[in-house]
């Protein structure tokens, strides 16, 4: 299964290595996300996030994903939310992007 990221807008202050670099606060703090838990723990999911209309986004981790693998989606997703490449992950994390509309994004 793709990580999901629903996405309204994109923000585009951080390079993708300081998305890697931060300390987790720091990063979540500079890009406006909160993380959550979702019970979706199936096999090859990495989890999703939401951009609300605010512009904030939430990133939603599988609750039993252990510490690495949360940092890694984590990163991850926040790379997607803000418009950066994603060449310094795994190439195994996909994500399919929605607008707010629900229709999948190219």
């Amino acid at each position: 299964m793709a990580i999901q990221a629903i996405q309204t807008g994109q923000r585009n202050t951080l390079t993708e290595e300081q998305v890697c670099d931060l300390p987790m606060d720091e990063l979540l703090a500079q890009v406006d996300v909160t993380l959550d838990t979702t019970e979706i723990n199936e096999p090859g999911f990495f989890g999703y996030s939401t951009v609300h209309a605010s512009g904030r986004a939430t990133v939603y981790i599988p609750s039993q994903a252990g510490d690495l693998e949360r940092d890694i989606a984590t990163r991850f997703l926040v790379t997607k939310f803000l418009g950066l490449p994603t060449h310094l992950f795994p190439d195994v994390l996909q994500a399919t992007v929605y607008d707010a509309n629900g229709e999948e994004q190219a």
